[in-house]
C-alpha cells in the first residue's frame, strides 16, 4: 500500500511540471485530480488482487486413493424373545369326602330280647314290625358245637358270638346264616330294617343231636311238635353209608333231609314219611319232622346208618 500512495504522489508531481497549467478554475482542477487518484487506486488494487491469486498455493492431497464410500451395514434389531404369558390355571382344592358312615345304634345286652326254646323244641319264631333302618337285638343260649341256623325276613341279620366276635354284620345283606357255635354263653342276632318300615320275622333252629350208642347203627327218638310247627333232629353219616329214616305216627307229618351245606335229599314239598337211600358225602344231615297236625303231638322217629 504503501507503495501504491508514493506512486500516486509521484504521478501528480510529474503532472504538474509537464502539462500547461489548465484554464479552469481551481475547484475543477482538484476535482479531476481526485477522480484520477481514484481511478489510479482502482487499477493498483486489482493489480495487486490479481497478483495475489496467480501465486497463490493449491494443496493438493498427498492421498490420492480413492476411499471407497462406506456402505452402512443394516443392522437388523435384535429379536427380544417375549415370553409367553402363562396362563394362570386356578389351583382347585380337592376335598376328600369321607363316606358316611351308618350309625348303629349301641344295644345293651339288657334290651335283647330273649329266645326261650319251648321245652322238647328245637326251633323258634319271633314276629313284629321294624320301623325304616330301626334295628332289633335279640338272644339265646347254645351249647359249644352246635348247630344254629338262622334266617330272616324283611330284615338283614348281624350275629355276635358270647365274646363279641362279629360273625355277620349288616353290610352284608345277609339274611341266612347257618353254622356249628364256637363258643358256649349267650349269643346274639341284630335286625335291621331297610329304607322302609317292615314286618319282619327271625326264626333260629338248634337242631337235636341223635347219637348211636357204641356197636350200634340205629336208634329211635321221641319229640313232642306242637301244632303245625317242625321238629329238628341232626345226624353224622359218611359218605355211601345207606341212611333209613321213617316216622309214626304217619298222618299229618312229613319229612325233609338235606346236608348241612344245603345239599337236598329229600324235599318237604311232598308227603314223605320215610327215607332209604346213600348218602352222597359226609357230613351232618338235618332231618325235619314237619307237624300237620291240629294238637301238639307226640312222633317216634327211627334212625339207621349202616
Amino acid at each position: 500500500m504503501k507503495k501504491i500512495v508514493l506512486a500516486i504522489v509521484l504521478l501528480g508531481m510529474l503532472a504538474a511540471c509537464s502539462y500547461p497549467q489548465p484554464t479552469t478554475s481551481p475547484s475543477d482542477s482538484a476535482t479531476q485530480v481526485a477522480l484520477f487518484a481514484q481511478a489510479t487506486l482502482t487499477k493498483a488494487a486489482v493489480e495487486a488482487q490479481a497478483q495475489q491469486t496467480s501465486t497463490a498455493i493449491v494443496l493438493q492431497p498427498t492421498n490420492t486413493e480413492t476411499v471407497a464410500e462406506a456402505t452402512p451395514t443394516t443392522v437388523p434389531p435384535t429379536a427380544t424373545s417375549i415370553p409367553p404369558t402363562p396362563t394362570n390355571v386356578p389351583t382347585v382344592a380337592v376335598t376328600p369326602v369321607q363316606p358316611t358312615a351308618t350309625a348303629v345304634p349301641t344295644i345293651a345286652p339288657s334290651e335283647a330280647i330273649r329266645l326261650n326254646f319251648v321245652p322238647g323244641t328245637t326251633n323258634y319264631t319271633a314276629e313284629g314290625q321294624l320301623a325304616a333302618q330301626a334295628i332289633r337285638r335279640f338272644v339265646f343260649w347254645a351249647d359249644k358245637n352246635q348247630l344254629m341256623d338262622i334266617s330272616s325276613s324283611g330284615a338283614y341279620i348281624a350275629v355276635t358270638s358270647p365274646s363279641g366276635k362279629k360273625l355277620v354284620d349288616f353290610d352284608q345283606n345277609w339274611t341266612w346264616y347257618r353254622d356249628y357255635t364256637s363258643e358256649k354263653g349267650d349269643w346274639y342276632i341284630d335286625l335291621k330294617a331297610g329304607n322302609y318300615n317292615t314286618d319282619y320275622s327271625l326264626y333260629l333252629a338248634i337242631p337235636q343231636r341223635l347219637s348211636f350208642a357204641p356197636n350200634t347203627s340205629s336208634m329211635t327218638a321221641k319229640a313232642t311238635i306242637p301244632a303245625g310247627m317242625v321238629h329238628n333232629f341232626i345226624a353224622w353219616g359218611n359218605k355211601g353209608q345207606t341212611l333209613e329214616v321213617s316216622i309214626s305216627p304217619t298222618q299229618n307229618f312229613k319229612i325233609s333231609i338235606w346236608h348241612v351245606d344245603g345239599t337236598v335229599l329229600l324235599s318237604g314239598m311232598g308227603d314223605s314219611t320215610s327215607f332209604e337211600g346213600e348218602l352222597p358225602k359226609a357230613g351232618d344231615y338235618i332231618i325235619n319232622v314237619i307237624s300237620g297236625a291240629a294238637t301238639p303231638t307226640e312222633i317216634t322217629l327211627t334212625l339207621s346208618i349202616e
